[in-house]
């Protein structure tokens, strides 16, 4: 029954002129003269004219005949254009909607607000729905009654010559639901072998339910049509179990060949896409949440407890553990806390403050040129946030007008590997009490004049509950002089760092007697590079193992 009815609602909405052929799913409606004068719009299989349909029908250059099709208007081109209220009109369409209602038996509304729409113009500006919900108060009960004769006649005549979809529109109206929801507007004119106009579906490409989590997925095969019905069943756990509670609203498709490559075996071959793009299709919905795909594991211990922060940073400082390891580096407080771990006070010091640590001559001038080198080599990018939570749990880089610098990351061994960065990259984790695998790979910066950071922290709190651990420390090396401009402002403790080729300067994103939670007083700013360009690295440091959770996507 939903079938004829569709057919009917096509029907109605294919039209004539003074053309000669109408093709409606394959099915020759050739037009003849009207007993009495005037064009028949189609004839049905007795060759009875079937009254009351209107339609645009496109002549082009070379005489070909071919429907606008339902949904669609042609152009200047004769061409469909965009999805569009169907070009419907019962036969008196110059009469008011209020004039047309009709009392009969077998003519009746199947919708109680029919006179309500018509009042407002419903007949004339949404004739797709109005002439067959509601026939009798839009007057069209003849062409209803018409349109289902013809039904019946294309149903029995079904032409199934090869045709071909513009998958450009089509395609985007099937995946969001018009084959079942409109269908009146989800059918294009395609053409066949024998270049004869046609209306078609494009919804038997696409499976009809997938749409209701995610893209709308392709059909190719059997057992791609199984793995969507097993979807189907997964998505039904998924809405209805609270396990799924919080990724349910999260769990889709992101490609419409998802249930194609699950069914191929990429949910085992490339687990690290498909787990988390085609969820539904892989039945890995729960993967979603990052706490789950990514847990702590036993054995990935938190590096600092305690205490920890000042200990370091008095051996830096202070040179507390009488190693001398750090003098080379000329070490400076420029903000540090009143007392010292062991309560007795610190000397010169007046204001509490977090630890602000500058050092000199961190890296050589070989090694900042040639940082400097690979940057400029690789390219640099626009610098981006963090910015919101993805679908899978991870964050979405952000680009915004409070930071405008560009960077590029040392991710590639011929990078960190090189003979001039690996000893900066091992430095780094030898001065910071460190690994090498608790650190972010090195990033690099370049700011041209007018290029800024406004103020900002460095921790980042979702990294709480993740196995890379929250930043515990900033290490900024300066790797050029910059001729004006371009400073590293505190901007809560009143205090800017000038760039220096080689300097670096140190400081925590954490509370020593906390080092898990954010230390608010080390906010801080690039400020704008007056003069010159200005090229640095920043090196942070996490309270766990970075390196395997960036490896597993997990930071």
């Amino acid at each position: 029954m939903k079938l004829l009815l569709f057919y009917i609602l096509l029907i109605i909405a294919a039209t004539t002129s003074t053309n000669r052929h109408v093709v409606v799913f394959g099915v020759d409606m050739t037009t003849t003269q009207r007993e009495g004068g005037g064009v028949c719009p189609a004839t049905d299989a007795d060759g009875t004219c079937i009254d009351g349909l209107y339609t645009n029908v496109v002549v082009d250059d070379d005489g070909r005949h071919g429907s606008a099709g339902v949904g669609m208007e042609e152009d200047e081109d004769g061409e469909g254009e965009g999805m569009r209220n169907p070009v419907v009109l019962p036969s008196d369409e110059g009469d008011d909607d209020d004039d047309h209602a009709e009392k009969n038996g077998s003519c009746a509304d199947e919708d109680e607000r029919c006179a309500t729409y018509a009042k407002s113009g419903g007949c004339k500006s949404n004739p797709g729905y109005m002439t067959y919900h509601c026939a009798s108060t839009c007057g069209t009960c003849d062409a209803v009654d018409a349109a289902a004769k013809a039904a019946e006649f294309a149903v029995k005549d079904w032409n199934t010559a090869p045709c071909k979809d513009d998958e450009y529109e089509c395609k985007e109206w099937a995946v969001s639901g018009e084959c079942e929801v409109n269908p009146n507007h989800a059918v294009h004119r395609a053409w066949s072998a024998t270049r004869r106009p046609r209306v078609f579906l494009y919804c038997d490409m696409y499976h009809s339910s997938s749409n209701q989590f995610g893209i709308g997925q392709r059909v190719g095969s059997e057992e791609t049509k199984a793995r969507i019905a097993q979807s189907i069943e997964y998505m039904k756990t998924v809405w209805t179990d609270e396990k799924f509670l919080s990724v349910r609203h999260r769990c889709m498709n992101q490609h419409e060949d998802c249930s194609f490559w699950a069914s191929s075996g990429e949910c085992e071959k490339n687990p690290s896409y498909m787990i988390l793009q085609c969820a539904p299709a892989c039945s890995t919905c729960e993967k979603l949440d990052i706490s789950q795909r990514c847990p702590i594991e036993p054995g990935n211990e938190v590096i600092w407890k305690a205490g920890d922060l000042n200990a370091l940073m008095e051996r830096i400082v202070d040179d507390a553990d009488g190693s001398g390891d750090y003098v080379q580096y000329n070490p400076t407080a420029l903000s540090r806390p009143k007392l010292k771990r062991d309560g007795t006070p610190a000397p010169g010091v007046e204001k509490d403050g977090p630890w602000i640590v500058v050092l000199e001559n961190f890296v050589s001038p070989e090694e900042a040129d040639r940082i400097v080198e690979i940057g400029k080599a690789q390219g640099y990018k626009r610098s981006a946030d963090v910015g919101k939570e993805k679908p899978d749990g991870s964050h979405a880089d952000h680009v915004s007008e409070s930071r405008t610098s560009h960077n590029t990351w040392c991710k590639e061994a011929s990078c960190y590997d090189d003979p001039l960065v690996a000893p900066v990259v091992e430095r780094v984790a030898n001065v910071t009490g460190t690994e090498v695998k608790n650190a972010e790979y090195l990033q690099l910066l370049q700011y041209e004049p007018g290029q800024y950071y406004r103020q900002h922290h460095d921790y980042i709190f979702h990294h709480r509950r993740l196995p890379c651990g929250v930043r515990i420390l900033t290490l900024f090396i300066y790797l050029n002089d910059v001729e004006e401009g371009g400073g590293t402002r505190f901007n809560r403790l009143g205090i800017t760092v000038q760039p220096k080729k080689g300097k670096a300067v140190l400081w925590p994103s954490v509370k020593d007697e906390h080092p898990e939670e954010k230390d608010g007083r080390t906010d801080h700013e690039a400020m704008p590079v007056l003069k010159g360009i200005k090229y640095g690295a920043n090196a942070w440091i996490h309270n766990r193992d970075y390196k395997k959770a960036y490896e597993s996507n997990c930071q």
